[in-house]
């Protein structure tokens, strides 16, 4: 009876976990990456050519799985597509990532198998950002299911694990390009862990065995990589770029950051809203990896898949914290290996200490870690969700934005023209504009104003401190606007029209 209610307890986590990843996922605007994303998949359900560009863009599988989804919600419930649609699919591959967590239950044992999926279904950055519609969710899903048919190809030798080991391969390439990343650490993880444990294990690699189950390896991670990459074998410059993209990626220098970033935005700090962090993660992490590495009395037949884990999870994350490019999605990566560590060293110290009390301490630590992850989840996601006190808003775009995006569509339907409404966006900050002004014909992005131009609406983008061009106060009628933390829009709207919506209004 004891079991079933502890069950039905983490079951009930489990399922509020889910419940975050996908209530009212329409609740925030979009962010500019979304945005980007989104009008890619518009273009492509338009028949637009959407090629990959090696400069700018991640993977095309985001792109081309939304479309999946998008066409089968307007199927199935008739909705026209939206961010609610666009957000179902990283909100299913974060919901599924939790249950690939249990795949690994044969590698480091059912108990922190299961540990770590409780922990990972209320984890606050991990509900956070399978609410975005970005390339993270896909990527933690896929990376978790790489590891699954890696070990299982190394443990079993068979072919039918190493051809699903290279399709994770290159479905993790198809994503984005950090797939390099996963396979240095992987690798180096082999290498350090089985030094220790017998360089037998994965000798037979380099024999005959090894490279004809090596052959089917290859050939699917390549030709997955290629499919998508290609564009369903229609852009044959895809796969190409694919590679250049590591010579010409261009990189915002706003995005650097100091090597500790990433852990303290684990370890957290007290804010307004309370104490936000996972510190506990990493302490229970640490005794997994003592576990991994000086603990031999019992399951020694898992060391070897702990001491690859715990390599995997410090290379990762020292590779994310030596880069200067960081944003706090980027976390997302190596955090999925802390918080296995973390079920490891649960359940460990749960065996090691067998007193009464020393378990109801590990018992309040879980449910404390538990609880405190499911309330900052609910507060970060929803009445977080854009506020800059949030640490995993990130250039956000300010709620302000579409009560601009409403009054332009509100003019539009006044003008003589409607949706053919001419409007001129000026200055290099205007996305998600382009999504959210999509069904507009007229909008256009000069990067100066024209006397000549016929436009009803002029936007101008600015931080604090930049020249604003002012237009004729005769003709023009102004209103400011937030488009994210420290960035303003400045909208002129011809007076006329100005006066038609305020008689309508």
């Amino acid at each position: 009876m004891k079991r079933i209610s502890i069950l039905l307890v983490l079951g009930l986590l489990v399922w509020a976990g889910l419940y975050l990843r996908f209530f009212d996922l329409g609740q925030k605007p979009m962010h500019t990456d979304e945005a980007v994303n989104a009008v890619m998949v518009h273009q492509s359900l338009l028949s637009v050519p959407v090629e990959f560009d090696p400069s700018h863009y991640h993977g095309p599988l985001l792109k081309d799985l939304a479309i999946v989804t998008v066409s089968l919600t307007k199927g199935l419930t008739g909705e026209n597509w939206s961010e609610v649609t666009l957000r179902f699919l990283t909100a299913l591959a974060g919901s599924l990532s939790i249950f690939a967590f249990f795949l690994l239950r044969r590698h480091m044992g059912r108990d922190a198998s299961f540990i770590a999926l409780f922990l990972a279904a209320v984890s606050p950055p991990l509900v956070y950002y399978s609410r975005y519609f970005i390339h993270e969710t896909l990527f933690i899903l896929f990376s978790l299911l790489f590891l699954h048919a890696l070990w299982s190809f190394l443990e079993t030798r068979k072919t039918r694990w190493a051809f699903w080991t290279g399709a994770t391969i290159g479905v993790l390439h198809a994503v984005r390009e950090t797939f390099i990343f996963v396979l240095f650490a992987a690798v180096v993880a082999l290498f350090v862990a089985h030094w220790r444990e017998s360089r037998n294990d994965i000798r037979w690699l380099a024999g005959r065995e090894g490279l004809s189950r090596l052959v089917p390896l290859f050939a699917a991670a390549v030709g997955v990589s290629v499919l998508f990459y290609s564009a369903f074998f229609t852009h044959w410059q895809g796969p190409l770029d694919s590679i250049l993209t590591y010579f010409r990626y261009e990189i915002d220098a706003d995005h650097e950051k100091p090597w500790y970033y990433y852990l303290m935005l684990i370890i957290g700090e007290r804010s307004s809203i309370g104490y936000l962090g996972q510190a506990w993660i990493l302490v229970l992490s640490l005794a997994g990896i003592w576990k991994a590495f000086f603990e031999t009395s019992s399951q020694s037949e898992r060391l070897p898949f702990l001491r690859f884990l715990c390599c995997y999870t410090i290379v990762l994350t020292i590779l994310y914290s030596l880069i200067s490019y960081k944003t706090p999605w980027l976390m997302l990566n190596f955090l999925v290996g802390w918080i296995l560590l973390a079920g490891v060293g649960w359940v460990y110290s749960w065996q090691r200490w067998g007193h009464w009390m020393s378990r109801a301490i590990l018992i309040v630590l879980l449910l404390g870690t538990l609880g405190h992850s499911l309330r900052q989840g609910w507060l970060l996601s929803f009445r977080y969700s854009a506020d800059p006190k949030n640490p995993f808003v990130y250039s956000h775009t300010s709620p302000d934005l579409l009560k601009l995006v409403d009054r332009i569509h509100s003019l539009s339907r006044l003008h003589p023209d409607g949706a053919s409404m001419r409007v001129d966006i000026h200055g290099p900050e205007y996305w998600p504009l382009p999504w959210y002004l999509r069904d507009l014909k007229g909008v256009a992005y000069p990067e100066a104003p024209d006397e000549n131009s016929p436009a009803s609406v002029h936007v101008f983008s600015f931080q604090a401190g930049q020249y604003v061009p002012e237009l004729d106060e005769t003709r023009f009628i102004s209103e400011l606007r937030g488009l994210r933390d420290g960035v303003f829009l400045l909208i002129y709207i011809e007076l006329n029209l100005w006066d038609r919506l305020f008689e309508d209004e």
